[in-house]
């Protein structure tokens, strides 16, 4: 904020940090406060007024010198011609007489010629311009796309803070015991909005009864077809993440490194790790890895097929112990 109000903007930002930390957020708040009447000059200023015509604008998602990039419905990847559509857009005049913003999310999703020709826009920055590109795996930029924007790294608040923030975060409704958010920042993996997220949607109580399925389909109680139809729903990339946190758990329990953040069916997952061999755990992990990268991608793979697929290795698990 302080480099908006000094006139040393960059003209590219990259935000980059775990999934759920608050870069998104962030990005739109600092894209409102660029755009913002009563904040232009004004060296005090820290965030958006809310109230001038620029913010009612940003607020209603109608500002005409605002444009978010994101992958399109249906996609995975931010394509070609909407880079052609962002370069046309900062061909223009701004609108209303100010700068002009764009928040790109995530910024990994652009695809080659994506990448490309968002680099040409880097290297020749349009006067009064400002990208602020969001990133959760820098990584799999283009290191020059990475070298001509000015980095920020988000990293995760310590635990006691996020705790006291979920607090005041959830409504009546959503209100959880400390243990329970424990539970959920766990599965976020300490990530603030994510739990937030997590907690909106009930995924604790998911979560259990996806261990208490699993636990009973092990136990020849349940057919997989069966368990593979329900886990076929909207959680179902969310569900697959969960079983590769199980078996990093059955890891960290075989190398003895540690079992406090195990969270509901200690006693089915001690078990396994008692009977079965590390070379086993990793195996099945990049069995689930494998199909997480498939549900990720644009394939569009049987999911139910996937599952059933993994339902039979852990079967086979129990089988070699």
């Amino acid at each position: 904020m302080s480099q908006a109000n000094s006139k040393s903007l960059p003209h590219a930002f990259l935000f980059s940090g775990q999934e759920g930390v608050g870069k998104t957020n962030l990005a739109g708040n600092l894209a409102a406060f660029l755009l913002c009447e009563a904040a232009a000059g004004v060296s005090d200023k820290t965030e958006a007024c809310g109230r001038c015509k620029q913010c009612k604008l940003f607020e209603a998602e109608t500002h005409p010198d605002f444009k978010l990039i994101q992958p399109e419905e249906g996609s995975s990847s931010i394509k070609v011609d909407q880079i052609r559509n962002l370069v046309e857009f900062f061909g223009h005049s701004s609108q209303q007489g100010g700068r002009k913003v764009t928040v790109l999310v995530p910024a990994e999703s652009l695809n080659i010629n994506a990448a490309n020709a968002l680099l040409k826009t880097l290297e020749e920055p349009s006067l009064n311009s400002v990208i602020i590109l969001v990133s959760h795996q820098p990584g799999m930029l283009l290191p020059t796309i990475r070298s001509r924007c000015q980095a920020v790294d988000f990293g995760i608040p310590a635990e006691s803070e996020t705790i006291d923030w979920l607090m005041e975060q959830a409504s009546v409704a959503q209100k959880a015991s400390k243990d329970a958010l424990c539970q959920i920042l766990m599965l976020a993996h300490q990530a603030p909005f994510k739990a937030l997220e997590y907690l909106d949607m009930q995924a604790l109580a998911e979560y259990q009864a996806m261990l208490d399925e699993l636990s009973i389909f092990l136990k020849n109680e349940k057919l997989s077809s069966e368990l593979a139809a329900r886990w076929n729903d909207d959680l179902a990339q969310l569900r697959l993440s969960w079983m590769l946190l199980w078996l990093e758990q059955l890891l960290k329990l075989k190398l003895e490194t540690g079992s406090e953040n195990l969270i509901h069916g200690e006693k089915m997952f001690r078990y396994l790790a008692s009977k079965c061999t590390t070379e086993q755990f990793f195996e099945l992990y990049s069995e689930c890895l494998q199909q997480y990268r498939l549900f990720m991608g644009t394939s569009n793979p049987n999911k139910i097929l996937s599952f059933e697929l993994l339902l039979h290795r852990w079967s086979a698990l129990m089988r070699k112990s």
